[in-house]
């Protein structure tokens, strides 16, 4: 079956074809002759036109106050899941819709939970809170659990169990007793999953092929059990890696002052120690831009409002004065307007209030009648309009 899938050719999916349609050979492994082909032919994989509409809205969902968004720049290659189950032997973690790079929230949890303790934490951290001395009190605040072989001995402090939540421990009736919060507690800001950009890279195509070179096969192969030796051949692997320069979008939920502290850390951490595996050889290092508060979500009508006004003043103003006038509208506003002013929905009514508002047409119909140049034709039909306008919108009069 899967020799008769590969007839068909490699599917513009990555990850189904990176995961599930190697070209395995009969002893089930990838061979070493079509590994380099394969690979390169996965690199070229361009990310799919869809997803920018996906990735839009994935991002104009985060319109609470608490929400922050940035984004993050790879300095090198990002290889994040390498552990995952793959043809290559070499897993990657990417989006199981759309096939993009990604960084699970729970990556970027643990990065900053990991940082904050060893940076932040208490340079003994065995001693009991309570009995630091100094400023060392302070830092265990910042102090994640402490462990007692496969058991959680004693919580974290009061920051670290804000940000990231706690679990019981065997300590907790003596953290209440010196006044520290215990017990189990969910942290109050959200790490949402990291997607790629679109558009980041110019040809997008976020994906690049890499190789390890393994110079003790038969030592990893045997667990040990064979001795390193200095005769055996090193065995390249090649594997798929996400391309430095990729741009990807952190996402961050919860309560003001601490999405601002998370994003803070988040940042350090991901430009001091980096994300994902081989950090030591400069993979997952990345910058962050500046941390933006999203914009408040907008209703249909104030969107339509946005839109139409690309069309200019003159020729919304144009519309609607036909329209009160019950004249067919043919311009930009047609679909709006196109029942009369007392057939018209209420939604439509919101779009021609907030538009006349803002360009004052009432007011500028009134200076028509107070116009001493004016003839009476263009008076009489302010008046018409001016009345028009009143009858539909009473609370507007001036």
């Amino acid at each position: 079956m899967r020799h008769a899938l590969h007839d068909v050719g490699t599917p513009d999916h990555v990850a189904l074809a990176y995961d599930a349609w190697g070209p395995i050979g009969d002893d089930g492994k990838l061979p070493d002759d079509r590994r380099a082909r394969w690979l390169s032919g996965l690199a070229s994989i361009s990310v799919a036109p869809d997803y920018a509409r996906s990735f839009e809205r994935w991002k104009a969902s985060f319109s609470a106050p608490g929400h922050r968004l940035a984004e993050l720049t790879l300095a090198g290659r990002l290889l994040i899941g390498h552990g995952n189950s793959s043809a290559s032997d070499v897993g990657l973690t990417v989006h199981h819709t759309w096939g993009v790079p990604v960084i699970p929230g729970s990556a970027l949890k643990g990065l900053v939970a990991h940082y904050v303790d060893a940076t932040y934490g208490p340079t003994d951290p065995g001693k009991k809170p309570w009995d630091q001395p100094g400023d060392e009190r302070a830092r265990a605040e910042y102090q994640g659990v402490t462990w007692n072989r496969r058991r959680i001995e004693r919580g974290p402090g009061a920051v670290y169990r804000a940000l990231f939540g706690a679990s019981d421990a065997r300590e907790d009736d003596a953290m209440r007793e010196h006044g520290l919060a215990a017990g189990a507690a969910a942290g109050v800001v959200a790490f949402h999953d990291a997607l790629y950009v679109p558009g980041s890279l110019a040809d997008n195509k976020p994906f690049a092929a890499d190789v390890l070179t393994v110079h003790q096969k038969g030592y990893y192969d045997s667990s040990g059990q064979s001795a390193p030796n200095d005769y055996e051949g090193p065995n390249p692997v090649a594997f798929l890696t996400v391309r430095p320069k990729c741009r990807l979008l952190l996402a961050l939920s919860g309560p003001i002052e601490w999405t601002e502290l998370a994003g803070q850390l988040l940042g350090d951490a991901l430009r001091t120690w980096g994300i994902g595996a081989k950090t030591a050889a400069g993979y997952g290092i990345a910058t962050v831009g500046e941390w933006k508060k999203p914009e408040p979500r907008r209703s249909k009508a104030e969107q339509v409002v946005a839109d139409l006004e690309k069309h200019g003043k003159d020729a919304l103003s144009g519309d609607i004065e036909k329209w009160l006038r019950g004249e067919a509208v043919a311009g930009p506003m047609r679909e709006v307007l196109s029942a009369a002013p007392e057939a018209t929905t209420n939604e439509c009514l919101d779009i021609v209030r907030s538009l006349g508002m803002k360009f004052e047409l009432r007011e500028a119909w009134s200076n028509r009648l107070k116009n001493k140049k004016a003839d009476e034709q263009k008076k009489a039909r302010a008046r018409s309009l001016i009345e028009a306008w009143d009858k539909l919108f009473p609370e507007a009069r001036t």
